[in-house]
């Protein structure tokens, strides 16, 4: 829409130190959750990446769950991603794909802001590891 693009244009000026900072969010996620509890999607070494998600994929959709409701409790709100599986809506009934369904079942993307302090991703990254 109109409103859309005028707000992108307002923020195009500043990108690089947007991205710059959401990277640096991005690489204290990095540092600050466990890889044991948690994987996270990879990408080619050649992408240009705009750090614009943090997912993170669990084991189960049950440690989701608990994630999900921990975090709420501390008046955090990641979101699902992709969840429900695209091949699980009522009008694509020919195609079924359970990696997809899998997938989507345990991924969850952390807040992820350039201005989300770093105090604010050590507190949501022990929450997640504690759990």
């Amino acid at each position: 829409s109109e409103f859309h693009a005028a707000m992108g244009l307002s923020i195009f000026p500043y990108i690089d130190e947007i991205i710059k900072a959401r990277k640096q969010v991005h690489n204290m996620y990095e540092k600050c959750l466990d890889k044991n509890l948690i994987s996270r999607p990879t990408l080619p070494d050649q992408t240009d990446y705009n750090f614009a998600y943090y997912p993170i994929l669990f084991k189960s959709e049950t440690q989701l769950t608990e994630a999900l409701t921990s975090l709420r409790q501390h008046d955090i709100y990641p979101r699902r991603y992709f969840y429900p599986s695209l091949d699980t809506l009522p009008y694509i009934s020919s195609y079924s794909n359970p990696i997809s369904q899998s997938i989507s079942k345990r991924v969850l993307c952390l807040p992820n802001f350039h201005d989300l302090t770093f105090k604010d991703v050590k507190k949501i990254s022990s929450i997640i590891n504690n759990l």
